[in-house]
This record gives structure tokens, sequence and C-alpha cells, in this order.
């Protein structure tokens, strides 16, 4: 509302107050009137009565019509003044018309002549009078008939002339202060407010010093907002700008989750960064002998650039490059101003060609404490350098980058090591597990070493690793002239040949035949030493049990004594002992003889008992246990296997539910699919308040098909407070998917790895990158199959978390207290 309108309607308010005050007073002074002349004729009226009264006491009846006429003629408020003296009909009046005439209309008392007279306007009044004729006693009434004209209409002249006089001196004195407030206020706010709209306002000063001191507040208030405005504009400014930079950063970490290895990576996060508005090169170099490599660069404006370009670190550190000494100093090193700039150096021939004005290089360190892998370096097209946040994220980003190089090549470190035999140099299992998935694969062969184990404990175990990667060199040869047989390593003296794309499976069994002639032929000499090896293969047709037909040829062909043996699928033995097991697992199962077993596992700091794990253990008749690796492989072909899981989670619950000690439990990939399995656990967890104790230990052993599943499965338990792991890890089933893709929290590292650390080299580095691997990512590691003290030194040594085996504890039908 505008000030102008604002002050009429104060005026019109005022107005209306004035208007209101001045009917208050006419009414005031109305009442205040009629009441004093109310009281005034009461007075009149009271001395009236008393001369009539005395004229009828002295019989002088002449003298009443006189002292009516003279109250009437004296009092202009008395009307008409009558008596009658029988209360029917006048006798005596002021009004000589009303003479002997009847008493018409209504007569108030004459006390009620104060209130009647205010409150109703009420003119007629009666009153008695008593007097004494003699000696009787008689009444004649007085009929009193008010002047209303005089009363109401003088009255009325009175009060308006006062009422009118005040409200006008009101309203002079209301418009006085209106046009006061108007010249002296009104006015000058709105000069102050129009002056507030002015870009540079200067105020004035006015009649009334607040006024006065609100005009400079108001002036210096505008101005600091004007300059805030600017603040503000350029905070925008740069805040968009840093944002731009954020989703540059956001999607390079995005890279870092989906590339798939470090020249995608490097390459991507270069082409990233310079297509940012502000931004026009960037190249990363690697750590490449006594230089630097540059080994990903964005598009190049100045053409310079090129794949493995070196860069020189000798050299005085202040004379080298800004690339040179971000690297050398581990710390990020800014150059500005650079068309300023007078050298030969490369970086700044870079800077001329591209007109680039700025340049940032960063190290890539993978951790704290970590030597730098090489430097990002950053070309800017301004010449004012870089922001302080911005140099925070890239610095965050460097180090990023850093941490993805460093873990690409671990993981690459740690591939090869899960794919390949340290000994040997060969594929091994895992390996051998992947190929037979492809479709051209139609038989593979088992190859054992006969008697290997003698080879050891005659001439030890480093002239039988000897052997082995000699014998697996052999056979590389033997099989170079053709490509459709892969040789893979199995086991300890165990080879693996697959054919492939093969019509006939007969050319393929000549062939081995050939191999196993050729073997006995030949002669390995290690240290000087010259050994002759045989060998018995087992031959099976390529299929989901593939591997485990050519095992049980191989075991056929070892107890025939036969040099190889081709698997027949109607072996009766096999059946039979399969039919024989699922009676005995029944029976087991029917008699409550299906019971867990507790082995401890021990802190390698404190030497402490930090949990459990289960082990399923067959309880025969005679009172033997049986490890699970008899019976259940058997058990999961059939229908057998849940009912032992179900078991054996019903008897774990049950010891240690009122225990504050943490257990785990193993669980193949068949468990973790069982949805009904999956609701019978979360029951039992939840109804006995076990989350926090409970520890799922999944088989690294076994391959993961459905990982949307088990991922489900281990979020569902995460949920209620479980925990897990990863069982015999390294074994040679399965990759780090289960790390990268599962939440893990504990990794157990396998005893085939476990128990050559104190004699084999190659185990203690892949143990050790495997450790630091699971330390990186948060996850705890167990050593399995620490059987001795020198195993349990190396373990300690590599500096693996915790221990499990028979050098602390034996698996026990009942919880082990500490020693």
């Amino acid at each position: 509302m505008k000030l102008e309108r604002f002050n009429l309607i104060n005026l019109a308010i005022f107005f209306l107050i004035i208007g209101t005050l001045s009917g208050s007073f006419y009414y005031y002074e109305r009442l205040t009137t009629l009441r004093y002349l109310s009281e005034r004729i009461n007075q009149s009226l009271f001395r009236l009565e008393g001369d009539i009264q005395d004229a009828f006491q002295d019989e002088h009846l002449e003298d009443i019509q006189e002292l009516l006429d003279q109250a009437s003629a004296i009092d202009s408020a008395m009307g008409t003044l009558s008596v009658s003296l029988d209360g029917e009909t006048i006798a005596v009046s002021s009004s000589r018309s009303l003479r002997g005439k009847s008493i018409e209309g209504t007569y108030y008392p004459l006390a009620q002549i104060s209130q009647r007279l205010v409150k109703e306007s009420s003119l007629r009044y009666s009153g008695e009078i008593k007097y004494f004729s003699g000696t009787v006693k008689k009444k004649a009434v007085l009929l009193v008939e008010l002047n209303g004209e005089y009363i109401f209409e003088r009255l009325n002249q009175i009060v308006l002339f006062y009422g009118i006089s005040l409200f006008l001196v009101l309203g002079i004195i209301g418009i006085g202060i209106m046009k006061g407030v108007k010249r002296w206020i009104s006015l000058p706010l709105e000069r102050i407010a129009l002056r507030s709209r002015e870009k540079n306002p200067i105020a004035e000063v006015h009649f009334i010093e607040e006024l006065s001191i609100l005009d400079q507040s108001l002036c210096d208030s505008v101005h600091s907002m004007q300059a805030q405005q600017i603040r503000l504009k350029e905070a925008l400014e740069e805040s968009l700008y840093l944002d731009r930079i954020l989703r540059t950063v956001a999607d390079i970490n995005q890279l870092l989750i989906t590339a798939k290895n470090v020249d995608e990576l490097l390459m991507s996060s270069c082409q990233r960064l310079a297509d940012h508005s502000g931004y026009g090169l960037c190249h990363i170099a690697l750590k490449e002998g006594n230089g630097l490599s540059i080994e990903a660069y964005s598009s190049d404006p100045t053409g310079y650039l090129y794949p493995k370009m070196k860069i020189s670190l000798e050299g005085d550190i202040e004379e080298n490059s800004p690339i040179a000494r971000a690297f050398r100093a581990s710390s990020t090193v800014v150059m500005e101003n650079l068309e300023c700039e007078a050298t030969s150096n490369e970086w700044y021939l870079i800077a001329e060609r591209g007109q680039f004005g700025s340049m940032i290089s960063l190290p890539l360190v993978s951790s704290v404490d970590a030597l730098p892998l090489g430097v990002m370096t950053l070309y800017a097209k301004s010449s004012n350098g870089f922001e302080l946040k911005e140099i925070a994220m890239l610095e965050e980003l460097s180090d990023d980058i850093g941490f993805a190089i460093r873990s690409f090549t671990q993981r690459e470190q740690l591939q090869y090591h899960l794919t390949t035999d340290a000994n040997t140099d060969l594929p091994n299992r895992f390996s051998l597990v992947e190929t037979l998935m492809r479709e051209n694969v139609c038989a593979l062969a088992i190859i054992n070493i006969d008697r290997f184990s003698d080879i050891n404990e005659v001439y030890g175990i480093g002239i039988g690793d000897a052997i082995l990667a000699k014998y697996g060199e052999w056979l590389r040869l033997n099989i170079a002239t053709t490509r459709k047989i892969e040789l893979y390593k199995l086991g300890s003296d165990e080879y693996v040949l697959v054919a492939l794309d093969c019509d006939d499976l007969d050319h393929f069994v000549i062939f081995l035949q050939g191999l196993i002639e050729a073997t006995q032929k030949e002669v390995f000499v290690v240290d000087d030493i010259e050994i002759i090896l045989s060998v018995t293969i087992g031959v099976a047709h390529s299929h989901e049990r593939g591997l485990e037909h050519a095992t049980a040829a191989l075991k056929q062909a070892k107890r025939n004594r036969h040099s190889l043996e081709l698997f027949s699928s109607e072996s009766k033995k096999e059946q039979e002992n399969n039919i024989a097991w699922y009676k005995r697992i029944k029976e087991a199962i029917e008699e409550s003889r299906i019971v867990p077993y507790f082995q401890p596992i021990v802190d390698n700091n404190s030497g402490k008992i930090i949990k459990y794990e289960a082990l399923m253990r067959l309880i025969e008749r005679d009172g033997s246990a049986l490890s699970p690796y008899l019976f259940l492989d058997i058990a999961k072909k059939t229908k057998l296997y849940p009912e032992l899981t179900k078991i054996m989670v019903d008897k774990v619950v049950e010891v240690f539910k009122n225990s504050d000690n943490r257990v785990s439990l193993n669980l193949s990939t068949q468990d973790l699919t069982n949805p009904n399995l999956s609701d019978y656990l979360e029951y039992m967890i939840q109804t006995n308040d076990m989350g926090k104790s409970i520890i799922f230990e999944i088989l690294e052993s076994e391959g993961i098909d459905n990982y949307s599943s088990v991922i489900e499965f281990v979020d569902r338990f995460k949920a209620i407070g479980c925990r897990f792991a990863i069982d015999d890890f390294g074994s040679g089933y399965s990759n780090f998917d289960h790390l990268l893709k599962l939440s893990i929290d504990t990794l157990k590292i396998d005893a085939s790895l476990i128990k050559n650390l104190p004699h084999d080299r190659n185990a203690q580095i892949f143990v050790k990158h495997i450790c630091d691997f699971a330390h990186e990512m948060g996850i705890s590691v167990v050593a399995e199959f620490v059987a001795n003290e020198d195993i349990f030194h190396h373990v300690k040594a590599i500096g693996i978390d915790a221990s499990q085996g028979y050098y602390f504890y034996e698996p026990s039908p009942t919880l082990i207290e500490e020693r």
C-alpha cells in the first residue's frame, strides 16, 4: 500500500473517530441535561404540591388557580397544570379549556418523572395531594403535562451546537496533524523509498532526526546489498565452474568402476577432463625406468604429444619441468601466466602451441605414504591458474586414479596367480573350468605322474617341483604342433589336456598313447639327477561332469594298473558306492547322527579365541566321526543335502543362542539360492536374536552362476547383523568377482596355499598379495590349516589377522575353552 493512500485511510479513520466522539458527547450531554431538568421539575412540583395542599387546608380554592398559572408561567418546562378533586374530572387547570373535562390518557406517578423523562421522554405525570376539610381527610390529584417542545427541541439545539463545535475543532486539529505528518514524515519516507531504487543513493538531512538516521542506514544497506550482489554473482559463476569440474570428476570416478583395464581408464579420464570448458589438454605419464612415459592423452590440438613420450626425471629438482617436480616432490605444481615464461622445456612448447595460460601437474599416489605412480598434467585456457577448491578436487581425483591404477595392477597380478600355476607357469584349475564351459571342447584327459610322492621323499620337494616344471614344459612342446589341444596344470602331480573341435575321440586317444610312450623314453635331468617318469591317464568326453568323469577314469586306471582308461558311465562300483552312501546318510539323519564339531579361530596377535567354525560330522554307529568330504558331494546329488544344512543350523543355534561367542556356518551356492532355506535361516536367527553371532562362510571352491540371487541373500542377512566370509580362497575355482561383487567381511585362505608357506616362495608372494588386497578393501584375513609353529610364524609375518588349525585346536563336539 502506498503511503499517500495509507495517510488518506488514516485521515478517514481519524474523522470517523471524531464523529463517534462527537456523537457520544451529544448523547451524554443530552442525558445530563434531561436529568438536570427532571430534578428541577421535581423541585418545582414539590413546592407546588405543598402550596396547593395549604390552599386546600385553608379552603382557599380560588388560590389554587393562581398557583397553577403562576407555576406554569415561571417554569417554561411546565406545559399544563391541572387539579382533579375526584380523580375523574378536571376541576382547576392552567389551561381554562380543560376545566370540567374528564381526565384522558395515561399519567405516570410524579416519583417516576426522572426515570421516564430520560428513558422514555414521557410528558404526563400525576400525584395525590392529601388534605383535611375540617376533620374529614380528603385527597385531590395534581395532573402535570410537561412542555415537550421546550424540553426536547431547545435541549437538542444546545447539545447539537456543542457536538458540532467539538467535531469542527477536533477536525481542524486532525487536519493540521495530518498535514504535519505528510510534510515531515510521509513525504520524506516517499523520497527515501524512491532513493532505495537508485543505484547510488545519497542520504538527505530531514526535520526528524530518526528519519535522517533511517535514510542514511537505508543508503548504506543499499550500497552493501549492491556489493553483496556483485559478490554473489561472482560466487555463482565460481560455483557453476566448480560444479562442472565436480561433474567431470564424478564421471571419471564412474570410469574407475566401469573401466576394464588401465589403458581404458587413463585414456577416458584424459579425454573427459579435456572436454571440460575450462581445460584444453590432459595427459598422464607413468613411471618407467628412470623417467616418465606418457601412457594416455586427450585430443592434442598442438600435435606435440605421442605415445610413450619420455619425460626426464634427472637433474636438479628446481630445473626440472613442473611434471618432474610434481613427481619427485610428490606434490601438486601449478604454473600460471605461461605466456610470460621463456623456456624450451616440452611443457612450455605445448602451452605455447595450444595457447594455454596455465597448467597443473598432480602426482598419482595410491596411498598416503606411497611413492607416486606417475603424474597427471592438465592445461587450462585461463592465465589466472586454478581455484583452491578446484585444486582440491583435482588432487582427490588424481589420488583416486592412482589407487585405481594400483588396484588394476594388483588385480592383474592376482588374476595371474589365480589362473596360473606358480611352479609350471601353466594355466591352472580355474582356467580349465572356464575352458570346459566352451562349446568346442570335445574331450579331456587327466595325466597323473606315477609314484610322484616317491620322488619328493627321495630327492626332496625342491627336486619334485623342478620335475613338475620340466615335465610341464615338455608337454607344452609336444602339443605345440597342434592348435586343437590345450594344456593345464591340475593338482600337485596332475596335468590336463583338453581336445578342441575333434570329430573322433580315437585320434585323441592315439595321441595320448604316444604321449605315454614318449614320456617313458624321456630322461629329465635336475641338478645332475636323471629321472625317468611314467604316467597314467584318465579320459572322458567333455560335458558338465567331464572333469569328474575323467577323474573317475583315472582312478579306475590306477586300480586296474592301466596306463590309460576311458570313462564308462555304466560303472557299477561307483553306482553301488553312491547308493551305499545315500543309505548311510539317510540313516544318520533319522538317528540324529549328523552333528557339528567346533574348531576355534585364534587372533594372531593376542592368541585368544575370537570365534568358532561349525564343521559337519557324520557319527558312525561305532562312534567314529566322518568328514563331510566323504559324503557331502553324494548328498548334494540327492534331496538330502538341504536337510543336512537345516540340522546343522538347528544344532549350532541351540549351542550358541545363550552365548556371546560368534560362530561360522559353511554354505554352498546351493544353500544360497534356496529360498526355503533362506526363510528358515532368517526365522531361526531372528527368533533367537543371533544376528550378530552368525558368520556365513561361502565356499570359494564352488563357482557362482547366479550372482543376483547370492547378492540378494547377502544383503538380506547383512541387514539383520550377520557377517560373511569366503572360504577356501585361492583354491582355484573362483576369481576376485567374489570380493568385488559381494559384501564380504572375512577372507579365509585355502589350506593348499598355507601349508606350503615355509618352503614355497611363490606361495608366500601369492598369499601376501591376497592379504594386502583384502586389507585395502577392509576385509579381515584368516589362515586355514595352520598345522605347526613354522607355518604360524610365516602366517603372522605376512600380516594375516587370525589362524585356524591343529597347531592351536582340533575340531571338538563341544566348545573348547581357551588354554
